[in-house]
């Protein structure tokens, strides 16, 4: 059992069906869920995957999947610390919105972080694709 940390564009793939890892995505949550693994993800996940998966489906229907997805992922509070952290990081060549999620993974003790972004922040958390 693991506690794993899920980027946006993990999420994106478990909402959106057309998306390229669609089907590795949800086999690979399914199969975390049944042995056990916990998820979480940063707060301020829900507004990126909102805006752009609302490019394509009602508000409405990505609010659905958004509630779906609250039943199994636990969401980690961004708050003054995280973001200092995060600032206190971050570099020129450095992705700050990877680098504050990389800080709520590490605050919510998750040992891997899900991401098919290959430019992901490298820290001290291992990175795992679905790709």
């Amino acid at each position: 059992m693991a506690k794993l940390f899920l980027d946006a564009n993990i999420i994106l793939d478990l909402i959106d069906s057309d998306r390229k890892a669609v089907e590795r995505t949800r086999s690979f949550i399914y199969e975390g869920i049944v042995s056990g693994d916990t998820y979480c993800t940063g707060c301020d996940i829900f507004t990126t995957v909102y805006y752009v998966a609302s490019k394509k489906l009602s508000s409405l229907q990505v609010i659905g999947e958004l509630e779906k997805i609250l039943a199994f992922v636990e969401v980690i509070a961004i708050d003054i610390e995280i973001l200092k952290e995060a600032m206190g990081i971050v570099r020129d060549s450095d992705d700050f919105e990877d680098v504050l999620q990389y800080v709520c993974a590490k605050k919510g003790e998750c040992s891997t972080i899900v991401t098919n972004d290959k430019g992901f922040y490298r820290g001290e958390i291992e990175l795992r694709s679905c790709q």
